[in-house]
């Protein structure tokens, strides 16, 4: 039961959530993700993994693709309104998220909902009741909202009413114990809110920690490009990992390795921060991959960045397309904005067989060595 509690950071009501566990109720857990971006994250994975546990002790696990509220945009620790995505972004992106589930859970034991489910058969007057179980007030006393205020942001209409549409998933799916970053603490609380006020059994709340992002700032975050995707290539996820500051060590040890206390004493006994990242690195691409592919990652790395044996490096083979310039390539092969492979170019942080590339128009002869920044080697066909 100690393993159950760890890395939980808010429960409420408080001692509820032991109370569930100890009767023999099987319960609904809950967990929503809206599909903004393809990819899930080592943040992500903090609460996935609670799920698991609770899984593994024979719960059901409700995952809901938030493919309608995905169309709105959490609010949830922006500053400014979130762009809208089209329906078929947002169906390519729901497409991975069952995959990359599999990676934590049994994927074969859950049910998964899609909310646009009931929102496109929710009525007028039935979605104006659902309103009217909240006020104004309410909704502009969450932190975000107030901070947008003061600086004079402007909140849009449909981000007020988000969190009353997130929470009557709840309503829908009868969730016992819902499971979020703690950053959703004030959807979750209108999720139980707005239980009790349709007659239901409100839920119990469970808010795990942050994880902040590879740039020791921020937490992971999608959208500010600091994440370590449950998908990236395991090098990658490697050399993301051996990126982060020294500073963020304990908090990886505690929140994305799968060691246990006694190992995580030895590792630290190393007093070497490099040595103890290369085993957080190493761990975390054997939990998503393999200890074959941890061993590729890591002997990549070395070679990379101690060795700088050109030869020996684990090169991701890419064919190019006709008439591609070095930018176009760069962008398809990072998914990463223009903007920022243009200030890559003018950093000199792009090679063709070893010599700096500054011209973005550039159009290569196949069959060269590609270097994007430290971390990325490419052989392109």
């Amino acid at each position: 039961m100690n393993k159950i509690l760890k890395n939980i950071e808010i429960s409420l009501p408080e001692g509820e959530f032991l109370k569930k566990l100890e009767s023999t109720k099987v319960l609904n857990v809950k967990m929503g993700f809206d599909p903004t971006s393809p990819d899930l994250h080592l943040g992500h994975a903090i609460a996935i993994k609670k799920m698991k546990e609770l899984q593994d002790l024979g719960h059901k696990i409700i995952i809901i693709i938030g493919d309608f509220t995905a169309r709105i945009g959490d609010p949830s620790g922006k500053d400014k309104t979130r762009p809208i995505l089209s329906k078929e972004e947002i169906e390519k992106n729901a497409k991975t998220y069952i995959s990359q589930l599999g990676k934590i859970l049994d994927v074969s034991k859950i049910e998964i909902k899609r909310n646009s489910e009931w929102f496109n058969e929710l009525k007028l007057d039935e979605f104006i009741s659902l309103l009217s179980n909240y006020t104004v007030q309410q909704i502009l006393e969450r932190n975000d909202f107030k901070g947008r205020l003061e600086k004079g942001n402007p909140i849009s209409m449909h981000e007020i009413v988000y969190p009353l549409i997130q929470g009557y998933d709840s309503i829908k799916v009868d969730a016992d114990i819902e499971i979020g970053g703690q950053d959703q603490l004030f959807n979750l609380l209108i999720g139980r809110y707005l239980q009790e006020k349709y007659g239901k059994a409100p839920q119990t709340i469970i808010c795990t920690p942050l994880l902040k992002g590879t740039d020791g700032k921020n937490k992971m975050s999608k959208s500010l490009k600091n994440y370590v995707g449950l998908t990236d290539l395991p090098h990658n996820m490697y050399g993301k990992i051996m990126s982060i500051p020294d500073s963020l060590i304990d908090e990886y040890f505690e929140l994305a390795t799968s060691f246990n206390e006694e190992e995580k004493k030895e590792i630290k006994k190393q007093n070497n921060p490099l040595n103890i990242k290369k085993r957080i690195a190493f761990n975390i691409v054997e939990q998503y991959y393999s200890k074959t592919d941890a061993e590729k990652a890591q002997k990549d790395f070395e070679n990379k960045f101690q060795k700088r044996k050109l030869e020996d490096i684990d090169f991701v083979e890419v064919e190019m397309m006709q008439g591609e310039t070095l930018l176009e390539l760069i962008h398809r092969l990072l998914k990463r904005s223009k903007s920022e492979i243009r200030e890559l170019f003018k950093n000199g942080a792009v090679s063709v067989d070893g010599k700096k590339i500054f011209d973005i128009n550039f159009k290569p002869q196949k069959n060269f060595i590609l270097k994007v920044g430290k971390l990325h080697y490419f052989k392109i066909k």
